[in-house]
């Protein structure tokens, strides 16, 4: 992973993040519900501890505090935590928060959890195989016996069959002013995109741009199912958005 393009791509989006959401409030409830859903499914009766290892601003970590899950939060970005302590602060919730990469967790996080997430496509920010096996690895190492990981990526079959240059613009118009957001993808490997986010804000004939840049590797399922299952986790499978209700396909896995 490319770990000062990632902090620098995260820590620039922070204040814009909840734009990429038609309604980020909205989109917190509901997919803490659907995350309820699949621990109460897959997880032990009585799991109530859960460590959001890619938290950024709170997307997931907020929304299951509401639920009344004990949440701690991890992210690599520092002002993506700013961010998510000053949301969490705001709506009443206690969730610690602390910068750590989630390939290090064992000796930047205390503790281990029932559950543990990383969700919005955080993953394949690991270009390489090495790294995501590290991640897997450390991830384990925060996990209970028997606990679930749940991870949530793009559907990269569907993605690398057409290999698309952008994605459709989230327009929001609030106190007078537009800001629209979207997203322009260079391929330069067969598996690996440079994402492009810009976000233009403004009124009338008057617009600040502002443009972020990240990379991703465009994972299959099975490449993440095999590098899983060399770290080792158990019950790896697949939940696609038609059974889960989530938006992305769903990775769950569990710890022997």
């Amino acid at each position: 992973m490319e770990k000062d393009l990632n902090i620098q791509f995260y820590d620039e989006l922070a204040d814009d993040y909840h734009l990429i959401f038609d309604n980020w409030n909205e989109a917190m409830s509901k997919q803490a519900s659907t995350l309820q859903q699949i621990i109460k499914t897959y997880a032990a009766a009585d799991a109530s501890t859960i460590l959001d290892c890619a938290c950024g601003i709170g997307t997931q970590a907020i929304g299951l505090a509401a639920l009344g899950y004990q949440v701690w939060g991890t992210d690599l970005s520092p002002k993506a935590i700013d961010r998510a302590k000053l949301e969490s602060d705001q709506r009443g919730l206690p969730i610690p928060y602390a910068v750590a990469d989630f390939r290090s967790l064992e000796q930047q996080v205390t503790g281990v959890f029932d559950v543990v997430i990383a969700c919005d496509n955080a993953l394949p920010h690991l270009l390489d195989e090495h790294d995501m096996l590290l991640a897997a690895k450390s991830i384990l190492t925060k996990m209970k016996s028997g606990s679930l990981f749940i991870g949530s990526i793009r559907d990269y079959y569907k993605i690398l069959e057409n290999k698309p240059v952008s994605t459709p613009p989230t327009v929001k118009n609030e106190e007078g002013k537009r800001t629209i957001s979207f997203q322009v993808w260079d391929w330069i490997k067969q598996d690996v995109y440079i994402v492009n986010h810009f976000t233009l804000k403004g009124k009338d004939d008057q617009f600040e741009t502002n443009l972020r840049k990240t990379k991703y590797r465009a994972y299959r399922r099975t490449d993440l199912t095999n590098i899983f299952d060399i770290a080792g986790f158990v019950q790896i499978s697949w939940l696609m958005p038609q059974q889960s209700g989530y938006y992305q396909p769903i990775f769950i896995g569990k710890k022997p």
